[in-house]
């Protein structure tokens, strides 16, 4: 992490990108074990035993844990992949202002 956040500091449009990436990214983590947290919640309450909702609410958040750190890397391989390949940078940086007609030499 300190690897990308000392790229995505270098520039103003990579910022905005990693910061993009990073909230979106945790937007999702907090849906998901919350999702999970309140599915177990009401499978307790309600005595539900059978079912995709008992499956989700006896979900083990240590393998829940496993799957964030591979959405992590996911999201990472994915941001790099549009960073790349959708031209990002070239796309947002502001082009230099044009130059003097008496300042070329």
């Amino acid at each position: 992490m300190n690897f990308v956040h000392g790229w995505a500091f270098s520039k103003p449009v990579r910022k905005a990108f990693d910061k993009m990436a990073d909230t979106g990214l945790s937007v999702a983590v907090a849906l998901i074990i919350g999702t999970i947290e309140l599915i177990s919640i009401l499978v307790d309450r309600l005595g539900i035993e059978p079912g995709p909702l008992a499956a989700l609410g006896g979900l083990d958040l240590d393998y829940v844990g496993y799957t964030i750190v591979g959405l992590f890397v996911l999201t990472w391989i994915v941001a790099l992949t549009v960073w790349r390949y959708g031209r990002i940078e070239d796309k947002w940086t502001a082009a230099s202002p044009p130059r003097h007609p008496d300042a070329m030499a």
